[in-house]
């Protein structure tokens, strides 16, 4: 009789030859064993997937996956397969090339099991790629005063990363992470829409996983005035909103589009495309007023072309 491990961890993998290995020793070396871990990579360039098979033979708790080529490419896309393929009754997400402290799984399962939580989340602390000197947390916030809510979380008045969570399965199956959103914003709209659902979670004190960064990575994070950044926002902003119409969150919803038009206002400014303008005026016209989207597309254009609207799209938010 094959035992069904307690948790699965599921990491995407994408070109991490160099760094896969750190990440998956620190796996191994974890005090709780009732464990396995989905591998899924996302067609890499270089050997990550012999990586990955080295790893599947030495320990049969490793599981090594290729994205099929029918579906979409990109982290969200190996997190949603890995799941299907995953048996445990609580998930964990990871990413490739982070250090996971080894009472990480031990801490979270004990806290989740003793309180019947639907969910916890650890924290992180964030380390140098280039010299590993811990530069701090990803989020900062009074974690023993926070009250964990969808809109809460949405306003960044609380966070985290996929890494620090640990959920029931029933508590993540009905949530899928987007598979159009490429590279950054993706744990934040999963996790927008998963506190949407009936929840008991907690919010544990533990530093339990070193998160990597890249000094360059840095640099396009901070740039926040960068076009590129701004079209990112604005399409995480309007994915979501449309994402959570099946929350039927009015407010919610609103406060996303309301974002997605100033990031919009902003783009046509410069002259660079808006990203689902059509869509986007058909939510905007369901959720504000149909008035409401003229005006957000009069404002677009009195932007790009004569650099005024602002007050125009002010009112098409309210």
């Amino acid at each position: 009789m094959i035992k069904v491990p307690e948790i699965s961890i599921i990491i995407p993998v994408y070109n991490r030859t160099t760094l896969l290995s750190e990440t998956l020793d620190s796996i191994i070396a974890q005090t709780f064993t009732s464990w396995e871990c989905i591998l899924v990579d996302d067609v890499s360039e270089d050997t990550s997937f012999e990586v990955m098979e080295l790893y599947a033979k030495k320990d049969s708790r490793f599981k090594a996956h290729k994205r099929p080529v029918h579906l979409k490419k990109g982290a969200n896309a190996c997190r949603n397969y890995g799941f299907l393929k995953s048996s445990g009754r609580y998930i964990k997400w990871f990413d490739s090339d982070d250090i996971m402290l080894p009472k990480h799984l031990e801490i979270s399962y004990n806290a989740i099991i003793t309180q019947s939580l639907d969910f916890v989340v650890t924290d992180t602390v964030n380390f140098s790629h280039e010299n590993g000197m811990l530069l701090g947390k990803p989020y900062e916030f009074e974690r023993n005063m926070a009250i964990i809510s969808s809109m809460n979380f949405a306003q960044n008045k609380m966070g985290w990363i996929t890494d620090d969570f640990l959920g029931t399965r029933q508590i993540v199956e009905n949530v899928k992470f987007n598979e159009l959103i490429i590279t950054d914003g993706d744990e934040y709209n999963f996790f927008v829409k998963l506190l949407k659902q009936p929840f008991k979670g907690r919010l544990l004190e533990d530093v339990l996983t070193h998160r990597r960064v890249h000094s360059n990575s840095l640099t396009k994070m901070n740039d926040e005035s960068s076009n590129l950044f701004l079209a990112k926002i604005a399409s995480i902003k309007y994915l979501t909103a449309q994402d959570l119409v099946v929350y039927k969150d009015k407010e919610l919803i609103q406060w996303f589009l309301s974002g997605y038009m100033r990031n919009s206002y902003e783009l046509a400014i410069s002259k660079q495309k808006v990203p689902f303008k059509n869509h986007a005026f058909k939510l905007i016209c369901k959720y504000f007023a149909i008035f409401n989207g003229f005006v957000f597309l009069q404002a677009l254009f009195m932007a790009r072309y004569f650099n005024r609207g602002y007050n125009i799209m002010k009112y098409a938010r309210s």
